[in-house]
């Protein structure tokens, strides 16, 4: 049987609403029936969007709401930590301040270490715009899922084998994803920044993003195929 992806396309596109496949295959009714076992959810909308473009012209706003319930939260719990980490920093160097000039080793231990926290609440925090920029960001990401390639280095495997640890490991050149990943470069013109700007301030939240929108859309591609497969 085709791969999900392909039957979506292929089958049900804005050219074809008959499937018109070899013999044996699912017809366009049982491919639109497995649809309905698959869990409503981000990775639907973007199965949807990504193989079925006349359907996800039709729910545009579905595949909205659900980018921004996966990516505001994760904003907001960033935001926050931030936030607590400067309060942190802010009240021991108050209580230094109190002292008055006798400051205790725990003092300037605490102050260090709220510091450091502070310096990694900074670091590990997305841009301050990163909501203004979602919808470039999304479509940004869905592009690269739609026109990436099998990896060369695993053929798509996900791992390849180590000599050195005599077993197989996570593939270095896509990260365990399989595909090859576009470069920085692609990426940073696809969201409109240059390279250094992509590089320094969007590659975290950009990577998280393709990680997350992944995940989702090959749960559903799963959940689509054992839908097809128990029709058949």
């Amino acid at each position: 049987m085709k791969d999900a992806r392909e039957l979506l396309s292929s089958g049900t596109g804005p050219k074809a609403m008959s499937f018109d496949g070899s013999p044996g295959g699912p017809s366009t009714q049982e491919i639109v029936a497995a649809l309905a076992y698959v869990h409503h959810g981000l990775g639907r909308e973007l199965m949807e969007a990504l193989w079925w473009p006349e359907s996800g012209a039709r729910r545009r706003e579905q595949l909205r709401q659900e980018v921004i319930g996966l990516v505001a939260p994760e904003f907001t719990r960033q935001m926050h930590a931030l936030a607590d980490a400067r309060t942190s920093f802010g009240i021991a160097k108050a209580c230094i301040g109190w002292t008055g000039g006798q400051t205790t080793d725990k003092q300037r231990r605490e102050l260090r270490r709220t510091e450091q926290a502070l310096d990694d609440a900074r670091a590990a925090a997305w841009p301050n715009n990163t909501m203004e920029q979602l919808g470039v960001l999304a479509t940004a990401v869905m592009d690269e899922m739609a026109g990436r390639c099998e990896c060369p280095g695993c053929g798509g495997k996900k791992v390849v084998t180590d000599p050195d640890v005599a077993g197989v490991v996570k593939c270095p050149r896509c990260a365990g994803s399989g595909y090859d990943p576009f470069s920085g470069r692609r990426r940073a013109a696809a969201i409109g920044a240059d390279c250094s700007a992509y590089s320094r301030f969007w590659r975290p939240v950009y990577e998280w993003m393709l990680a997350s929108f992944s995940a989702a859309e090959a749960r559903a591609v799963v959940q689509f195929n054992k839908a097809l497969t128990q029709a058949a």
